[in-house]
Formats: structure tokens, sequence, C-alpha cells
């Protein structure tokens, strides 16, 4: 989610991920602050790797139930994150994240068939992975947004492993996520982190009820991060809008509307009573990036 106006290309219907390129890079190396060897911790993880490949017939749903675990043991009904409290007692959440580098789309499709079983997996992977980097920042974390370029170092600049190979949160964004799957939803659904973040849920993305799970998102998101000022006609939008606003047109224009607009969208997610003007001024709302950690 680094510098959002960077994003990548048009986003692409369709489910399947053959077509996508390999995402690690001719000679890159494991490394950085996530996947970085971390001697007792890093050997612990090969031998868990192993054990978690042997263990495939206990089924996607049975390891993001571990992503629920943890989601219900450190996330309050705020959205916000008791990274300490996970720091200290991070057992389950190491074996899902090695799950995710064990597994996945590329390495075992025929565990991954279908459209909503490969999006649930990409956007608890994403969040998770998140939550990793976190963690690896220290105690005095205050923002994952600082670096040599605002977001960089945290969003393109750290190496994650997922699926066998090491890629980058961007990367799982924009080019798993976005383009793989051209949902514009999954900007409700994926957390960076920061306070002004879509609320991140207590529970996994699961393929059973990934449609409605990512209703629901979108339906908070707006209901959190958009208001209309009837005075002034002027529609208060969350800076995601303007980010990802190809994202949202072009769903729009997919939709067959003729006049694709950001409020066309938004207001797909607001009551009958509570529908924005078609010509309602847009502006964005100032996007607080500091870290979404409960207090301590």
């Amino acid at each position: 989610m680094a510098e959002k106006a960077q994003a990548g290309g048009a986003a692409r219907v369709g489910g399947s991920l053959s077509h996508l390129p390999s995402r690690n890079p001719p000679g890159r190396h494991v490394s950085g602050a996530v996947t970085g060897c971390r001697s007792v911790r890093g050997l612990a993880a090969a031998c868990l790797l192993c054990s978690l490949v042997a263990q495939a017939d206990q089924g996607v749903d049975a390891y993001h139930a571990k992503w629920t675990t943890v989601l219900e043991a450190y996330v309050d009904e705020t959205g916000f994150v008791d990274y300490d409290g996970l720091l200290a007692d991070r057992g389950t959440f190491d074996e899902y994240v090695a799950w995710l580098d064990a597994t996945g789309p590329r390495t075992h499709p025929r565990r991954f068939e279908g459209r909503a079983t490969q999006l649930a997996f990409y956007i608890n992977a994403y969040n998770a992975l998140v939550f990793e980097g976190v963690l690896a920042r220290g105690p005095e974390r205050k923002s994952v947004w600082r670096g040599l370029i605002s977001g960089w170092a945290f969003f393109r600049g750290m190496d994650v492993r997922l699926d066998g190979e090491v890629t980058n949160l961007q990367t799982i964004e924009d080019v798993l996520i976005r383009e793989g799957f051209a949902d514009p939803r999954i900007h409700a659904a994926l957390n960076c982190a920061s306070v002004s973040c879509p609320r991140l849920p207590r529970e996994a993305f699961r393929p059973a009820t990934l449609e409605a799970q990512l209703d629901t998102a979108m339906r908070e998101f707006v209901r959190d991060h958009v208001r209309f000022e009837a005075e002034s006609g002027t529609a208060y939008l969350s800076k995601i809008f303007d980010w990802f606003e190809e994202d949202f047109l072009a769903f729009e224009q997919a939709m067959g509307h003729p006049d694709p607009a950001l409020i066309n969208y938004v207001n797909r997610y607001r009551g009958a009573d509570a529908q924005i003007p078609a010509g309602a001024r847009v502006r964005f709302m100032d996007y607080d990036k500091g870290i979404n950690a409960q207090p301590r």
C-alpha cells in the first residue's frame, strides 16, 4: 500500500493467476526485516515449514482458522491491534505465516482452485504479513510509512515470503490482488497498519463467506470514511478513493454506468435515504498514517 498514487496498471478481470509472472526477480535472495535469518527462530521455522507441507490434508480453512484465532485475541472491536501482546505470544501467528510461505495458488494450484479461495488467501496473507512487518520494527513502532520515501521501505523494500517465493507487500496488493481480481472491495479489506486504514476485522476472510465479507467491509468503510456536507454540497471521501480512483471507475464502467464517478460507487454502499447527489463536490480527507496499535 506504499504511496497509493504509485499503484500499478489497469486491473484485469479474472480469478486464475496462471497468467501472472514470477514475483521473485532473478538473483533476488531472502533478506530484509522480515525474511532475514533469525538463528533459533529461523531453524524452528524451517522445521515447521516441512511439517506444514506434510499436513496439507488439514485444508485451507483450518489454517485460516489460525489467523482468526490471532485476530480474535489481539484485535479489538475498533480494529486496533495489541502488537506487544502478539509479540510476546506469537506461536499460532508464526505457524500461520509459515503456512503462507509453504503453500498457495502458485505452488499448490489444486488446493486453491476458484476465485474465492485464491482471493481470500491473498487478502489474509497481506494482512498477516503486515503484522509480521510491524512486529519486526520493535516496540517503539510509530508508523509503517516512515522511510526514504513515504512507505517505500515497508511496502516495497521489505522482503516477505509467500507461496514459496520472495516478494513484497506492494506486489501482493498491486499484482496478485488488484490485477488478478479487479474487485474494488479489496480496498476495504486490506489493512496497512494505519489509523485511517479500513477497520481490521476480527476474523479471517474465508472462501465460503468471501462475497458477504467483502460487501460488509466496503459498507463499513463507506460508513466510517465518507461523509456528505449538505450545506456546501461537498462529499468528503477517504484518500483511498483518490489513490485507487481508477479501480472504482473501472468497476462502474464495467457495470455499464454511462458516467462513471466515485459518487456512483460510494452510493452503492449507502442507504436509500443517504445517497450523495451526483453533482456533489468531492474532497479527500487527510490520511492518518499513525500505527493502528492499542494504547499501552
